[in-house]
């Protein structure tokens, strides 16, 4: 949890620095606790689906098409609350939605990726699940960081569309890890995949009005 959510809160804090006193308190509690819950119902979601888990006829397709879908999906229903779309500073408050829905999300993600496992995740695979799962949180605060304005203009859709998109390409990185264990792979793949969400998440902050 530590691992995720703390950099999570930290990257928030960094994010809100410059107009952090014309924030208002209470929706900067309700943007990281709905993310959070938002998340988890993702995750939820994805469990009982089975999307998550490798199907002997068509591999890991379920999760790579059917998730990035589906967590759009959740959490563009979370930034479209009226409570964080139609406040002055809506951007920032959903640079924390984001972040700790993904943290939320990526969170369950590897506890019961670790039950499965017996209780204790593996040296260095566990390593990288932890690296993909931060990477995640992240891409998905640079997501919501886009598709917040993009609401607030009736976009959103469309917007969402093409972040699902990205998501799916960013997943293939992540799945290639998974069924090619190998250390160079998983490295390479680990590092495309968190460049990508660094870039995206710079960019959708760079955006946020001062």
């Amino acid at each position: 949890m530590v691992v995720l959510f703390a950099p999570a809160f930290w990257l928030f804090l960094r994010t809100i620095a410059p107009v952090e006193e014309q924030l208002q308190e209470r929706k900067l509690y309700l943007a990281c606790g709905g993310g959070a819950i938002f998340g988890t119902i993702a995750e939820v979601l994805m469990l009982l689906g089975g999307f998550d888990l490798r199907s002997p006829t068509v591999g890991y397709a379920s999760l790579m098409i059917v998730a990035p879908a589906l967590v759009m999906l959740v959490l563009w229903l979370g930034l479209r609350l009226r409570t964080f779309r139609d406040a002055r500073y809506a951007g920032y408050y959903a640079a924390g939605f984001g972040l700790f829905f993904g943290a939320a999300h990526e969170f369950w993600k590897l506890l019961v990726l670790e039950a499965r496992l017996g209780g204790t995740l593996p040296f260095p695979g566990g390593l990288f699940d932890a690296w993909f799962g931060l990477a995640a949180t992240v891409l998905l605060g640079g997501m919501a960081l886009w598709l917040m304005p993009a609401l607030q203009r009736d976009s959103g859709v469309r917007t969402a569309a093409r972040l699902a998109l990205l998501y799916l390409a960013l997943g293939f990185l992540r799945i290639s890890a998974i069924e090619r264990p190998e250390p160079v792979i998983d490295a390479a793949t680990a590092l495309a995949f968190a460049a990508g969400a660094a870039a995206l998440y710079q960019q959708g902050a760079a955006r946020l009005p001062a």
